[in-house]
């Protein structure tokens, strides 16, 4: 294994257990799930959520972005090198 695969594993897994951590922080507003599902429109109305919740939705989507980001990348730097 190359430092970069290292570095890349251990950035995926913190954002991973980041992921976990943030969403299990979330307050629900809405009906949950079968909401999410059938288009409820009560999640999708951002102001009815705390400054809070309104932040960690923000780092929350920021982690899963990075986390996409970095499994791509290891997918990309994986295969160049094998």
């Amino acid at each position: 294994m190359t430092v970069y695969e290292i570095i890349g594993g251990v950035v995926l897994l913190i954002a991973a257990v980041a992921i976990i951590i943030l969403t299990m922080f979330q307050h629900t507003h809405g009906q949950g799930l079968s909401s999410a599902i059938s288009g409820g429109v009560q999640g999708a109305n951002a102001s009815r959520l705390s400054p809070a919740d309104q932040m960690l939705a923000k780092v929350t989507k920021v982690a899963g972005v990075v986390f996409f980001v970095v499994a791509i990348a290891a997918c990309v730097v994986s295969s160049r090198l094998g």
